[in-house]
């Protein structure tokens, strides 16, 4: 076999992770032999039992928010910046900031940085950002009265 032939049969074996998909709690899961699933968007998210929206700063460093997917009256852009406007008072890097649409019925731990996160029966908010007084903003704007959070 040609050094071009291993080359593809060893890129043929690599698992690439959807981008719809939290590399970091794909791998937590893999690890130990967990189940990690994902959808690719809200209105998949709002089909699915147990699905919840996951904010996460920091590649994963930080997860600034939970919510079910049921509470969720905005549609996907505005999460989208409600994602951004959390990340400014977090980590401030648009580029580590990222939205995910998983399954994970209420009481389930989201893993990641900063003591992770837990999926409760409403909004879950970093501690950080609880203590910037900006949950009934957040809550405003999942619920679709408002537009954002600044």
């Amino acid at each position: 076999m040609g050094h071009d032939e291993s080359t593809e049969a060893e890129l043929a074996e690599v698992d690439v992770i959807p981008a719809h998909e939290s590399a970091l709690r794909r791998m937590v899961a893999d690890s130990h032999d967990g189940r990690y699933e994902a959808v690719e968007s809200l209105d998949a998210a709002k089909a699915t039992i147990d699905a919840v929206i996951v904010m996460e700063g920091d590649y994963g460093g930080s997860i600034y928010l939970t919510c079910p997917v049921g509470l969720v009256q905005c549609d996907e852009s505005t999460l989208w910046q409600l994602l951004h406007d959390l990340d400014k008072h977090g980590w401030n890097d648009p580029e580590g900031a990222s939205l995910y649409f998983e399954v994970a019925p209420v009481g389930s731990g989201i893993a990641g940085g900063t003591g992770g996160g837990v999926v409760t029966d409403s909004v879950w908010l970093h501690p950080n950002l609880e203590k910037l007084h900006l949950r009934a903003r957040v809550e405003a704007v999942i619920s679709g009265d408002r537009g954002r959070i600044e």
